[in-house]
């Protein structure tokens, strides 16, 4: 059987291992769909100088993920919908980027992005930073980035609704950007960045940096080949399906082992994880699972268990 389409990278490594053929048991998700660390560059505001060097963005490669402040005249233009068929992620940062909101404001920029290009907006960057969207964005999305910095580990506490980030100084260069994923690929986490805009553009765009050093530090941290560049949907999508498994529930009846868990509220659907065993067969709705000869099994998320048969 053929390995299934998850949509998760190809991690690095020779496709040459053998299907574990111990006791059945150890089952355990892998870190990061198999990659050292992973890093998520977003980018908020629809600023000038994104939608200005979008082409030499798209060159790089790598996906993003692009805050829209609906209510900006910027958010209109064809720029957005060719980032969406490109792969990148259009997310929520409400329509009119206040301190404050009951609700309504975030609610309006979700409609706008359902109406404008007929997607669903799985995660959401609060204006500011501000507080109010911790609360708001516990009822409306999988993940709320704000704006403080740290590195986000497999299974720990973050708070997904105030997803620290890093957000580089003003003419931030290559190398304060290098540190600071060569400390999350070290220690084997995760590091968001917060990115408003580059040098030249013309609406006073916060902390801008350089787009040479930017796409050269992209260059670098693709280079390494061990580190996934995602989206906050993708990768946090992988995060937290990971400790939904990991805190689930286990049976066990007639020699085989079902492990069982519950998805976090508005997490969207199609999404996996990659686990290893020690042996067994592992099955989803009766089905037995394709080994992938890069060393893991793909387990989707949406049917909430897989069972291991001996």
């Amino acid at each position: 059987m053929p390995p299934v389409d998850s949509g998760l990278p190809t991690p690095p490594g020779a496709a040459n291992v053998a299907k574990p053929s111990g006791a059945a048991g150890g089952f355990k998700v892998i870190d990061w769909a198999g990659f050292s660390g992973a890093v998520t560059y977003t980018f908020d505001d629809v600023n000038s100088s994104q939608i200005q060097n979008y082409e030499t963005l798209k060159g790089l490669g790598v996906p993003f993920t692009f805050y829209v402040w609906t209510g900006r005249a910027e958010a209109n233009d064809p720029v957005w919908q060719r980032a969406l068929d490109d792969g990148h992620e259009l997310a929520n940062h409400t329509m009119s980027h206040m301190s404050g909101d009951s609700g309504s404001d975030t609610d309006a920029a979700t409609r706008w992005l359902r109406e404008k290009f007929d997607l669903t907006p799985w995660t959401m960057a609060a204006p500011n930073g501000a507080s109010v969207y911790t609360g708001i964005a516990r009822t409306r999305f999988m993940i709320n980035r704000g704006v403080s910095n740290n590195l986000i580990s497999p299974n720990d506490s973050t708070d997904p609704f105030t997803l620290p980030t890093f957000i580089p100084p003003t003419g931030a260069s290559t190398a304060v950007m290098d540190e600071q994923v060569t400390s999350a690929r070290t220690a084997k986490k995760w590091r968001t960045f917060c990115i408003h805009g580059f040098t030249g553009g013309s609406d006073s765009a916060y902390q801008p940096i350089p787009l040479q050093a930017f796409v050269d530090h992209v260059k670098h941290v693709k280079d390494f080949g061990d580190v996934w560049i995602g989206t906050m949907e993708n990768v946090g999508a992988y995060w937290r399906g990971q400790k939904a498994v990991t805190s689930g529930t286990t049976m066990m009846s007639g020699g085989e082992t079902t492990y069982n868990w519950q998805l976090p509220d508005h997490f969207p659907p199609g999404k996996y994880v990659r686990v290893t065993v020690t042996g067994g067969t592992l099955k989803q709705n009766g089905v037995p699972l394709p080994w992938n000869p890069r060393g893991y099994y793909e387990v989707a998320l949406d049917p909430k268990s897989v069972t291991l048969s001996p």
